[in-house]
């Protein structure tokens, strides 16, 4: 069986539901922490913290200085990881393991020849956020950064300073994104439903292979 990957935003649950797999006994190859490993000195990780918040504090918001060049430089970090992910999700698979590819939320934003690899050799579920949790998204967003890929879409208006635009801006990230997700896809399950689903109705749709 090909390894098994999960896109979505960060919070929509994917690594919530590749851990109930790995609890099952999965491969789950968590690419948000790898990154996080190989970041090394230049995060600071709290106790009990999760990494991907420690990498949000690090790139910082859209706005801040410094926040280009790290997002090009987690960008081809998380290239590597990738990459690296498949690697072994295949040699694993090849084996007889049954993988997850714990996706990061900007994966979408990778050299085509990536995603193309993630398409072909994995089998690409995408957990979309509902569009009523998408205003709690950016609140959440504002209060706890986690590393966010804004590529072209932060474009402010001139009298838009800072955050003054996420209002605007964010709805329009997750469109993008939204679009960006399904197209790889080869099937979407809707994360609200996924929070009410008992653990067994929900990995048994996000297992379903013939859909």
């Amino acid at each position: 069986m090909r390894p098994l990957s999960l896109l979505g935003m960060s919070g929509v649950g994917k690594s919530h539901w590749a851990k109930k797999l790995e609890a099952r006994g999965w491969l789950r190859i968590d690419c948000d922490t790898e990154i996080a490993r190989r970041l090394g000195e230049l995060l600071t990780i709290g106790e009990g913290e999760e990494p991907v918040h420690a990498l949000g504090t690090w790139m910082g918001m859209p706005w801040t200085r410094g926040y280009r060049e790290r997002e090009a430089a987690y960008l081809t970090l998380e290239e590597q990881v990738t990459s690296d992910a498949l690697d072994r999700a295949h040699t694993a698979s090849s084996a007889g393991r049954e993988v997850v590819v714990d996706c990061t939320g900007s994966v979408i934003y990778l050299p085509s020849s990536v995603l193309r690899r993630l398409e072909h050799e994995t089998h690409v579920v995408y957990l979309r956020t509902p569009d009523a949790r998408r205003e709690a998204m950016l609140a959440r967003y504002l209060a706890e950064p986690k590393p966010v890929v804004w590529g072209e879409s932060f474009a402010p208006h001139d009298d838009e300073h800072e955050g003054r635009g996420l209002s605007r801006l964010y709805p329009e990230l997750l469109r993008f994104r939204d679009t960006r997700y399904s197209a790889l896809a080869v099937h979407t399950l809707d994360g609200g439903w996924l929070e009410t689903a008992g653990d067994d109705e929900g990995l048994a749709a996000i297992l379903e292979r013939d859909a």
